[in-house]
């Protein structure tokens, strides 16, 4: 099958895939509140921030490069009766021009590394700082790199355990990785093979899924923002405001707009 946009391929299975992600919604639900809204989200992709988002109260828009992933979060949306308060519409966040003025603006789940390169990720934060009131914050997560697991050549050859997801039937997704480091560019072409096991353990659905995502370092993130117009407020190792360590997974960041 052909996708014409980018994660088109995702739209069908990423609930499912995804299902047990739910730690960083505390942590942008209460942003988007104290920001006092309303919240615009890019890279919203199914609407899983966004809609616990308006489910709190705060009036929520959703922006995707998907059509397919956005057709399923207003399914979602209007399932839950959050039709008026969580608006999505398809849109390219490096170029997206809308007339509101937002309180918040998020890029969660680490949509913006897949801005790929440094001018892509200046248009995106262009973008959040002409949406944004004065004084309102920017709010992202993205990974922080390891360079001993990207740059090792034996991911690259032999697929890795990233997770397992128990469904309520009894059937489990298993989450294989493999990683392509550029360190020139600081790219790193993921794949990530899904395979679907009944109660039995037998494999039901093999599925490859290829994305591009670059790294960007925490100094190096700080310099962006700065020179993006924002300030940084927070930089934390994880959603519970713990700090930045070498064993930190994510880089957590709140940012005002100057």
């Amino acid at each position: 099958m052909t996708f014409e946009y980018p994660y088109d391929d995702w739209a069908e299975i990423y609930d499912e895939v995804y299902s047990e992600l739910i730690h960083d919604i505390p942590f942008y639900v209460q942003q988007a509140t104290k920001s006092g809204g309303p919240v615009l989200e890019l890279g919203c992709g199914t609407g899983r921030i966004s809609l616990a988002i308006a489910t709190s109260g705060i009036r929520t828009v959703g922006i995707d490069i998907s059509p397919k992933m956005i057709a399923v979060a207003k399914g979602k949306a209007e399932q839950s009766g959050l039709g008026d308060s969580c608006i999505f519409q398809t849109g390219d966040m490096a170029s997206i021009h809308i007339a509101e003025r937002y309180g918040a603006v998020l890029f969660p789940f680490r949509s913006f590394q897949s801005m790929a390169s440094v001018e892509e990720q200046f248009a995106a934060l262009d973008t959040a700082a002409r949406h944004l009131s004065p004084g309102g914050r920017l709010i992202l997560d993205i990974f922080n790199p390891d360079l001993r697991q990207l740059a090792n050549e034996h991911d690259e050859a032999v697929p890795f355990h990233v997770q397992d997801v128990k469904l309520p039937d009894g059937s489990t997704i298993v989450v294989w990785g493999q990683n392509s480091w550029d360190p020139t560019t600081q790219l790193n072409e993921a794949r990530l093979i899904l395979e679907w096991l009944d109660p039995q353990g037998n494999v039901t659905r093999r599925i490859y899924r290829e994305f591009q995502l670059r790294y960007t370092f925490r100094f190096e993130m700080e310099h962006l923002l700065a020179l993006a117009g924002f300030e940084p407020e927070i930089v934390a190792g994880d959603f519970n405001g713990g700090p930045v360590t070498e064993e930190s997974d994510d880089l957590v960041w709140v940012a005002r707009k100057l």
